[in-house]
C-alpha cells in the first residue's frame, strides 16, 4: 500500500436507521467494485513506460498498475465485514484503533486471496469486533466530560477524535467506504459527520421506506448544521421487480427523490450466497450473467464517474 495522493479521499457512509436492508452486502461489494476500477492490465511492451514499479501487480503471468486504493471501515462489532471477504481479522481492530491501544496502520490489513483465486491486491480492511462495543461506550462517556468542559458539543468531540484517529491513513486511500451499525446514537451520528456523502440501501417495503425518509431527513439536518455533508445515492435492495408492491415503493422513492435512487439491486439467491463462499458478487458472477451482479456494478460506476446529485 505505497500509493500515496495528492487529494483527500472519498469517504462515503453506508447508512440506514434499520437492519437488514443490505447495508454490509451493498459495502463489502461497492468496496471491491471500486477497487477492481483502480488497476488494470498493462501489457508487457508497455511496462518500460510505467514511471513508477512499485505500484505493479504480477498474478498468474499477468502484470497490473495499481493506480489507487480502497478501505472498507466495518463500523458495525458483528465483523461481518472480514466473514463476507473470508479474511482473518488479525490481532488489532477498530476498537483497540479508537481508543489509541493500535496504530491504524496496525489494524488495516489486506483483503486479497490470491492464493485461493481471488486477487484483491488494492482492497483493504479495518476489521471490527467486540471491542468496539467497549470502545463506544468509553467513548461517549469521555464526550460528554468534554462537552461539559465547554466543548461545543458531545458530536463535534467525537467527530474531531474519529478524524484524528482515522486521518493517519486516510492519504493512503482514493475511496474509504463505512460500513454503519444501524441504529443512531451518539457514535453514529459522529461516523455519519466524518463521511463526505451517504447511501442508503434501502428494501422496498413500509418500513424501510419509513426509515428511509428518516435517514434523508438526518442528513439535511446535519447540512443545516453546516455539516458538509450529501446524499449520494438511495439503492433500493432486494428488488422483486414482478412485485407491484415493490414497483410502487420504487416509484414513490423516485417521486420524492428524484435522481438520487441508483437502480434496483433484484433479489437474488446469487448476492445471497456470496458471503458464504466469502466472495463478492464480481467474483462469485465473474461474466455478469446475474442481473444482480450487473445492477451493483451500475452503482460502483455510479460512484466512480461522479454521476449524482448534490442532496
Amino acid at each position: 500500500m505505497a500509493i500515496k495522493k495528492n487529494r483527500p479521499a472519498e469517504v462515503l457512509a453506508v447508512i440506514n436507521r434499520k437492519g437488514g436492508v443490505g447495508k454490509t452486502t451493498t459495502a463489502v461489494n461497492l468496496a471491491h467494485g471500486l477497487s477492481r476500477k483502480l488497476i488494470r492490465r498493462v501489457k508487457a511492451d508497455d511496462l518500460d513506460r510505467v514511471p513508477d514499479t512499485s505500484h505493479l501487480y504480477r498474478y498468474k503471468g499477468h502484470t497490473y498498475i495499481i493506480t489507487g486504493n480502497v478501505l472498507l471501515i466495518d463500523f458495525d462489532a458483528q465483523g461481518l465485514c472480514a466473514r463476507a471477504l473470508g479474511v482473518e481479522s488479525g490481532e488489532s481492530d477498530l476498537g483497540e484503533v479508537l481508543l489509541g491501544e493500535q496504530h491504524p496502520s496496525q489494524a488495516v490489513i489486506s483483503a486479497s486471496r490470491a492464493a485461493d483465486g481471488y486477487p484483491r491486491p488494492n482492497l483493504w480492511l479495518l476489521p471490527a469486533s467486540d471491542n468496539l462495543e467497549r470502545a463506544k461506550e468509553i467513548l461517549q462517556s469521555r464526550s460528554i466530560v468534554y462537552f461539559m468542559d465547554g466543548y461545543e458539543n458531545k458530536d463535534q468531540w467525537l467527530l474531531n477524535f474519529l478524524a484524528r484517529r482515522l486521518s493517519l491513513v486516510l492519504d493512503r486511500f482514493t475511496y474509504i467506504i463505512l460500513d454503519c451499525a444501524p441504529g443512531l446514537d451518539t457514535f453514529s451520528m459522529a461516523v455519519h459527520r466524518f463521511a463526505r456523502e451517504a447511501i442508503v440501501p434501502v428494501k422496498p417495503d413500509f418500513l424501510s421506506m419509513t426509515g428511509t425518509q428518516q435517514n434523508t431527513d438526518h442528513v439535511k439536518e446535519m447540512q443545516l448544521r453546516g455539516v458538509d455533508i450529501n446524499i449520494h445515492t438511495i439503492i433500493p435492495t432486494f428488488y422483486v421487480e414482478k412485485q407491484r408492491m415493490d414497483q410502487q415503493m420504487v416509484a414513490d422513492l423516485k417521486q420524492h427523490h428524484g435522481e438520487l435512487v441508483g437502480d434496483p439491486i433484484p433479489r437474488s439467491q446469487l448476492v445471497a450466497e456470496a458471503p458464504g463462499y466469502q466472495m463478492t458478487v464480481f467474483e462469485i458472477d465473474p461474466g455478469y450473467g446475474n442481473p444482480a451482479t450487473v445492477a451493483y456494478q451500475k452503482l460502483v460506476d455510479r460512484v466512480y464517474y461522479g454521476q449524482k446529485v448534490e442532496g
